[in-house]
């Protein structure tokens, strides 16, 4: 994610998985070219290859998320290839923002989560990340425009 509109009342930010698609994209191609060039007559190889690149693809939406301080909202958007998915939380619900660090078989990825009153999770980044220093600057920007 990564901001893309700060003013004194909004705050937008926006994440566009290029390299996922670009990869599935890939993926898509090689899985039709060993497709047409297999010698039976169903190739079950590129066939997986080509179901694979589109799961990616249809899995892979754009997301939003915009603090909007003239209308109290916090909307996160995630517009994807099977359809919109929009969440509106008050902002006066989100108390701070965290990196909250995972460990997956050795590998440490971080997650941006907005703390509720609720106490309920909301995450900023469902997809972990590699990226500790990214994280922590989309925290201390968000934590500053709510706390203006």
């Amino acid at each position: 994610m990564k901001v893309v509109q700060q003013t004194f009342t909004l705050l937008t930010l926006k994440e566009r998985p290029i390299g996922v698609w670009i990869l599935s994209s890939l993926t898509a191609a090689i899985g039709l070219l060993i497709f047409l060039s297999s010698n039976s007559s169903i190739d079950w190889f590129g066939l997986v290859c080509i179901a694979l690149a589109n799961l990616m693809m249809f899995s892979s939406p754009v997301k939003t998320c915009q603090f909007d301080k003239q209308y109290h909202w916090v909307v996160f958007k995630q517009k994807g290839w099977l359809g919109t998915k929009v969440i509106h939380v008050p902002i006066y619900q989100v108390t701070g923002v965290q990196v909250e660090p995972l460990n997956l078989f050795g590998l440490q990825l971080y997650r941006l989560r907005l703390i509720l009153l609720s106490g309920e999770p909301f995450y900023l980044t469902p997809i972990p990340s590699t990226d500790c220093k990214l994280q922590q600057k989309l925290a201390r920007t968000i934590g500053n425009f709510i706390n203006r």
